[in-house]
């Protein structure tokens, strides 16, 4: 063998040998791949339902029904199938007070509540809240007559037609959702609105609404009057 040959040979080994050396366990394997993981967003929860009670907001007004085509002859009218339900009474009269027996009585001309046993005044809570409207018979006005107590309900309570909260209710007369109720507070029970005289949507406010749904009874009389 020539020695250009020889020498070129050489060559190859020691390239051989420098390759396989670089293969060796001695070389690093590449860094991994970074995976980026990102946080959960945290689940909001949804905000608990606000108890409500006291006077809803009025009643939305019947839609006007539309006008007949004026060469259609108007339908003849069919009877309602079954009997047809009337709505409560908005009060009994009474010329006179209740005269035995526990009851409440209201005077919306001078903004006075007592609580009566017999002719006996128990407690005497002045001045009060009463309807902007009385006797109008409207959803908003408080009426007189004689009423009983149908429903009480003591806790916090959201008052939607005024954005805030009222407690300590006793619910007298159902046609138009009245009742006696403390005056307007915020969220903590706080009083944001002590207004009496002709203030309210039909409610008797009072700032002593405790002391009447001590005394009220389920069924007690409440006689409101001028």
């Amino acid at each position: 063998m020539s020695a250009s040959l020889r020498a070129l040979a050489m060559s190859a080994v020691l390239a051989l040998v420098f390759a396989l050396a670089a293969c060796g366990d001695d070389v690093a394997p590449p860094p991994p791949a970074k995976v980026t993981i990102e946080a959960l967003s945290p689940t909001v929860a949804a905000p608990s339902a606000i108890p409500t009670g006291g006077k809803p907001a009025a009643p939305a007004a019947s839609p006007t029904p539309a006008e007949e085509s004026p060469t259609a002859p108007a339908p003849a009218e069919t009877p309602a199938a079954g009997p047809t339900s009337t709505p409560p009474p908005a009060a009994t009269a009474a010329p006179s007070a209740p005269s035995t027996g526990r009851w409440i009585e209201v005077d919306v001309t001078s903004y006075i509540v007592r609580l009566m046993d017999g002719e006996s005044v128990v407690r005497e809570i002045a001045p009060v809240g009463v309807g902007v409207q009385v006797d109008t018979g409207a959803y908003l006005s408080t009426q007189t007559g004689l009423f009983h107590v149908n429903s009480k309900n003591e806790a916090l309570v959201y008052d939607a037609p005024y954005d805030t909260y009222i407690s300590h209710w006793v619910g007298f007369d159902p046609a138009r959702d009245n009742g006696f109720h403390s005056f307007l507070k915020d969220a903590t029970g706080a009083v944001v609105d002590a207004s009496t005289g002709r203030v309210s949507n039909g409610c008797i406010r009072t700032g002593d609404a405790d002391a009447v749904f001590a005394f009220a009874e389920i069924g007690m009389p409440v006689w409101v009057h001028a």
